[in-house]
This record gives structure tokens, sequence and C-alpha cells, in this order.
């Protein structure tokens, strides 16, 4: 090889290295992070700007979390609204996220405690504290791993996949990213299979939602059972932390449709119960205060229901402020 050839050969690869780095940048940038705007992280980045929020630091306010029930059941304006007519000056806050568990909810419990809400209300039903689920999407967790921080309890509650992803650096972030660049470049090319966002504005017609209650895999059918498993004990933990920084919590058990009622084991429901009993935490059980003509599917309310949701919503808040 000639002496000049080295040096040639280095530069090559030198700037094929840069150029391929720099088109991927570009594309991260240009077409990954637009789409990951919809994405379910994106919900939880929301949450920590909300608790980040430097106008609200010193404002009383009340935080709303849970599932994706709740993010289909709570106006924030018209209880705001409902309060101020009692002469409740309060901010409220939705923050609400799909397919949320105590798992997922405790990599924001510092910055929530950190933001001193008066008042947090813990939305949720059976699924969430199943044996079944110690699962936490992957992107939920990467996404926005350079604003999580746990303490040693909560960080024992996670495998060490999870740690993994939570421990990751801003490169590895960045290249977490690259799982998403296929399904980016097809919705930016149009090649999509329906939208990502559910609007809830009015109800299934019965057979629509006769056809869900039969499906035997729906999550909100995972079985609760007396094992103290790895979300009942983020939930206790939650608690505690907590109390331990004087904020209120009260957890309110989400309406349902009476045809998914109708599908949850008795075992179930005694196993749910009796460990919301036992944590001595207050419990509002809503299962079947909203007739079913004000659910969009079988477990979320529709823009009615939501209405009727939120207007209730002011009397428990004052009940639980006094």
């Amino acid at each position: 090889m000639k002496s000049g050839e080295i040096p040639r050969i280095a530069l090559t690869i030198f700037l094929s290295v840069a150029i391929a780095l720099g088109v991927y940048f570009v594309i991260i940038s240009v077409v990954v992070d637009p789409y990951l705007e919809q994405g379910t992280w994106k919900l939880i980045s929301d949450n920590f700007d909300t608790y980040a929020n430097d106008s609200i630091r010193d404002q009383p306010k009340i935080y709303f979390i849970g599932n994706s029930q709740v993010m289909a059941a709570v106006d924030p304006a018209v209880i705001e609204d409902g309060l101020a007519l009692k002469n409740y000056s309060y901010s409220v806050h939705n923050l609400g996220v799909n397919f949320d568990t105590p798992l997922q909810r405790s990599i924001e419990l510092s910055e929530i405690i950190r933001s001193k809400p008066s008042l947090v209300i813990y939305g949720d039903s059976y699924c969430s504290f199943s044996s079944r689920y110690r699962y936490v999407p992957d992107d939920n967790l990467a996404l926005v791993s350079d604003r999580i921080y746990l303490d040693s309890f909560s960080r024992s509650l996670f495998d060490k996949d999870q740690i993994t992803l939570i421990d990751q650096n801003s490169l590895d972030q960045l290249f977490f990213k690259r799982k998403f660049i296929i399904s980016s470049l097809k919705e930016k090319l149009g090649i999509r299979l329906g939208g990502r966002e559910v609007v809830v504005n009015e109800t299934l017609s019965l057979e629509g939602r006769k056809i869900i209650a039969q499906n035997p895999y729906d999550e909100f059918l995972a079985p609760v059972d007396p094992e103290n498993n790895v979300q009942k004990k983020a939930f206790i933990h939650l608690r505690d932390e907590l109390n331990k920084n004087n904020i209120s919590l009260v957890y309110v058990h989400m309406p349902m449709d009476t045809l998914r009622v109708a599908t949850i084991p008795e075992s179930t429901k005694e196993n749910y119960f009796a460990f919301l009993n036992s944590t001595g935490v207050k419990y509002y059980n809503l299962e079947e205060s909203y007739p079913d003509e004000d659910f969009y599917d079988l477990v979320h309310l529709n823009k009615y229901g939501k209405e009727r949701f939120s207007r209730d919503m002011p009397d428990l808040l004052i009940t639980e402020l006094n």
C-alpha cells in the first residue's frame, strides 16, 4: 500500500461516517421527532412539563393521575369553574396516560412531590393491580429517561432491562429513536392504518359494545389476585411518599359500562377492594355511577359522560380539601 493511500482511506472512512451520522440526525429531527409528538410517551413528557412549570408552582393545584379512563373523563376547565362557584380557587390538571399503572407512574413520583399539589386524585380500575401487569412500554421509559429520578425503593421495582432504559444518557436516547424510523417514514409518506387517537364523542352501538365485552384478552379483564405484586407495591410506595410530604391522596375507582362490569370475575372484585381497603387510602367507587349512554366503549366516558363526571367532581374535591 502506498504511503499516501492510508490517509485517503482514513479520510474516506471519516467522511462516510460523518455523512451517515448527519443523515441519521436529519431523519431523527425532521421525521422521527414530529412522529413521536403523538405517542403515549409524549403524555408523560407533558406531565413532567406540568410538574416543572414555574408559573403554577405556587398555585394551589389538584392533579388527576391514572390511565386512559382519567384522560377521557376529566375536563379541568369544568372542574375549576365548579370549584370557583363555591369559592375554591385551584388549578386542575388532567395527567392521565394510556395504559398507566402504579409502576409506570412511579417514574413521575419525585416530580409530583417536588411540585407540591394540594391533592392527588388517582383514577384507575382493576387491571392496573393485576399480577399480569409488570409491563411498562420501553418507549415510556427510554424517551423520558433524562427526566426520571427514582428513589431506591422505586428503582427496585423495575427489572434489569427497564433500569437500563431508565439509565440511558442523551446519546443512548438519540440512538434508541432509530426503532421509529420505518414507522415515521411510512406515516410521512401517508402509509398508515388508521389513526392513533380515539375521539370519544358518541357511544358505540350495543352490538359493538357486546363484541368488546366478549373479548377474553381485553386488558381490563386482567385478574387481580391476593399476591402483593409489583403494582400494589408501587401504589403503597406512592401513598407513603405523598403522605410523608403532606400531599393528600384519594383513589377513584373509575366508571364502567354495565356490560364490562358483568364480565369482571367476583374473585377479582373481592381481591381488588380488599387491597384498596388494606391501604387506608380513602376511595370512591364510581363503577356504576353513570348510565351506559355516557360511555364511548365499555370503560371510557364519551363527551357527555365527561361533562357529567367533571361537574360531579367539585363536590368530591371540596369534601377532600376540607
